[in-house]
């Protein structure tokens, strides 16, 4: 059998293989979420300077801390006053986790008994006393 097996069988049986492993890289590759992470992409990063402001105005003020036990994740705002804002729980690995929760007190307790193991990264945006803040800080459930 392998005396009628010539160069131009060779080169037929590398052709097949070769189209197959392309036609396989093709349909793997259309099966790949290719959104990006976060649906405006763009406009948060022309916007990105007010997100700096924020920042820096936490870091000079450090009026935060955030506390991961027992199941819970617990955000507390150092200074009393009048607080609004948000907690913005992101999930790199999966946009369809991401949630969002509104702070209203100086503690705010959130249980994750509901939340995936792993790295998640908390954006915390509050207002107090007309000033902007702003933390994001990576935490493992």
């Amino acid at each position: 059998m392998f005396k009628s097996f010539n160069w131009g069988h060779g080169i037929f049986v590398f052709y097949i293989v070769f189209v197959g492993a392309v036609v396989t890289t093709l349909i793997a590759s259309f099966s790949v979420d290719r959104s990006l992470v976060i649906d405006d992409y763009y406009a948060q990063d022309i916007a990105y300077q007010s997100t700096y402001d924020k920042l820096q105005n936490n870091l000079n003020a450090g009026k935060i801390e955030i506390n991961v036990d027992n199941g819970f994740v617990e955000i507390k705002i150092l200074s009393p006053a009048n607080i609004t804002g948000n907690a913005y729980f992101y999930r790199a690995s999966d946009k369809s986790k991401d949630f969002n929760l509104p702070i209203n007190s100086t503690t705010t307790t959130i249980p994750t008994t509901d939340l995936l193991s792993g790295k998640w990264t908390l954006k915390v945006d509050w207002q107090q006393e007309g000033k902007s803040y702003y933390l994001e800080e990576i935490i493992y459930l």
